[in-house]
């Protein structure tokens, strides 16, 4: 799990993530848990790995890097799935064509005394968004506080409030902002 802290002004502060998983990830969660059993380790670690890489191709594709699945030999560079995600990436991008303001930007809250890294803010149709990018099976509340807590942070950062927040769910076969 996610022990990491970031250093503001000669004080450590706990990410934002590291205090959210002690949260109840709800049902699905703990039902997942009970079915695989003593493979759970490994298998949320892979999931964090392959999260890793998506979120790593997202940042070269906003970076205009060119991005291959197969090496020249014609091997696969990434596991499908990784792939289809990253794709859902590129379909939200091309849908709603948001300019990006700012990535992997690091955030701090001294009244909070959290900090973590926001995945995006963008403008769309004018307006700022924080949008967060997630790999994970199901969608969990506290995925909502996360971009709250991130919102908080921006604010104090930046002195500019955003009023949008959205997740975006790259397993899901559904691209929507709401």
């Amino acid at each position: 799990h996610d022990n990491r802290y970031y250093k503001r002004n000669n004080k450590w502060y706990p990410s934002i993530t590291s205090i959210l998983q002690m949260m109840n990830k709800g049902d699905h969660y703990e039902t997942w848990l009970k079915k695989v059993g003593f493979n759970a380790d490994w298998l949320v670690k892979k999931a964090g790995d392959d999260g890793n890489i998506v979120h790593g191709l997202a940042e070269k594709y906003l970076a205009g890097e060119e991005i291959h699945f197969l090496y020249p030999d014609g091997n696969m560079r990434y596991s499908h799935s990784v792939w289809q995600m990253f794709l859902n990436f590129v379909e939200f991008w091309e849908l709603y064509k948001p300019t990006l303001i700012e990535t992997e930007v690091h955030l701090f809250s001294d009244e909070l005394e959290v900090a973590g890294t926001c995945d995006l803010i963008v403008e769309i149709d004018g307006e700022l968004w924080l949008l967060d990018l997630k790999t994970s099976n199901h969608m969990h509340l506290i995925y909502e506080v996360q971009t709250a807590v991130y919102g908080k942070c921006y604010e104090e950062c930046y002195g500019k409030k955003i009023k949008n927040y959205g997740v975006l769910w790259l397993k899901s076969s559904k691209r929507k902002l709401s």
